[in-house]
């Protein structure tokens, strides 16, 4: 009984991450560019705030480790946190302020993902929890969804005050933080971190696994490759000497068309990710990303653009689920929070700097090249997980 309240309190959590995440993957990029005239730095600031955090995760977990709150309490505060700079980011009156604050709150909400793996890996067994938190991913993808329409057309109405949309994002981050914080679990009371066990001990020991850190480099290559187009799909579709479509339009095929993909493929992702070697998994959500990438990037029209999008957001779904849990597939028991940190960490350093190698690129050799050279990227990697098929640790390994 007690799960099931807690699945019902993750689902509202589900629903306020997902305004967010549509928030600050499409919607504060758009405002820079359209309200602010923001230069390439301050945008791919903004794209890359929520991987800054990522990359600060072994820091912040050490932090956090070190308060007597809860698990659900600490993952309550970092929202909260969030809920507060996004409102700071509203009412400020340079583009400075307004990135540093937007920046900041991605940090904090970069800090959640970690706190609940340990959470999951005790809730749910481990031949359900693909499918259990597939369920949370939709309900992140319905809020994301029905913000997404709701923000879109109120930016295209005369007049629209860029501001409101940062108010729906901070209202969406109290109510998680509110669910959050009502949750209750045994797990709740563990830290993650044995305490006769250092800081440096605890981000040694993940590194000293030779197969972590050979699927590590995979992942690496992959997440750059990957990355470097996310922030150039809203320029693609906006930029007057490109597509040039309305900011309606653009919602449409970013938002509703990516999530409606991945909401309606993620339960079938999940039920995948629990009978399948994992391996297999990842090189399937790899080759589908390749080709969805190459059609997005090089598509001159509006149908096109969709139809990259809706392979985007379907492979998104079980890529999501891949990226939060695959190191319960590796992980020692009780070490999911170790390794967890350690791969969001290199998350956060790839997703930094990707977005500035994207825009980089692509002054030089133009949107059809990026999407090459990520393409490319994202096949190498697939020769890396590849390698690692027969490893007796991911043939059956807890889920």
């Amino acid at each position: 009984m007690k799960n099931q309240f807690f699945v019902r309190l993750d689902l509202v959590r589900g629903l306020g991450q997902g305004v967010l995440e549509t928030g600050f993957s499409v919607f504060i990029i758009l405002i820079a560019i359209r309200f602010w005239d923001a230069p390439d730095s301050y945008k791919a600031a903004l794209s890359g705030g929520g991987s800054l955090g990522l990359m600060l995760t072994p820091i912040a977990s050490a932090v956090i480790s070190r308060n007597s709150l809860s698990l659900s309490k600490k993952c309550a505060s970092l929202l909260a946190s969030s809920a507060i700079f996004i409102f700071a980011a509203s009412i400020s009156s340079t583009i400075l302020l307004f990135t540093l604050f937007l920046v900041m709150a991605q940090i904090c909400l970069s800090q959640v993902p970690s706190l609940m793996i340990q959470i999951y890996s005790v809730v749910y067994d481990s031949h359900e929890r693909g499918k259990k938190i597939s369920l949370n991913l939709i309900a992140s993808t319905i809020g994301g969804l029905f913000s997404s329409f709701v923000f879109g057309t109120y930016l295209d109405t005369g007049g629209a005050d860029y501001r409101a949309v940062l108010w729906g994002m901070s209202v969406a981050a109290l109510i998680s933080s509110f669910s959050v914080f009502k949750m209750n679990h045994e797990s709740n009371s563990r830290s993650g971190i044995p305490g006769s066990e250092t800081v440096l001990q605890s981000i040694r020991n993940p590194l000293q696994d030779f197969l972590f850190l050979k699927i590590l480099l995979a992942w690496m290559i992959l997440g750059f490759g990957a990355i470097m187009t996310f922030p150039l799909r809203v320029e693609y579709l906006s930029r007057e000497d490109q597509l040039n479509l309305s900011n309606q339009e653009i919602a449409l095929i970013t938002v509703v068309i990516f999530f409606g993909a991945k909401v309606m493929s993620m339960y079938m992702w999940g039920k995948l990710f629990d009978r399948m070697h994992f391996m297999k998994f990842r090189i399937l959500l790899n080759i589908q990303m390749i080709v969805a990438i190459l059609i997005y990037f090089n598509s001159p029209s509006l149908l096109g653009v969709m139809i990259g999008s809706l392979l985007a957001g379907s492979v998104m779904g079980g890529a999501n689920l891949a990226w939060n849990l695959w190191v319960t597939k590796l992980a020692p028991e009780g070490r999911e929070k170790d390794y967890m940190s350690v791969h969001m960490a290199l998350t956060g350093i790839r997703g930094t700097a990707a977005p500035f190698a994207g825009y980089a690129l692509e002054g030089i050799i133009g949107f059809t090249g990026v999407s090459l050279v990520s393409a490319t990227m994202i096949f190498l990697s697939c020769i890396l997980f590849a390698s690692t098929l027969k490893e007796p640790r991911l043939l059956g390994k807890r889920g």
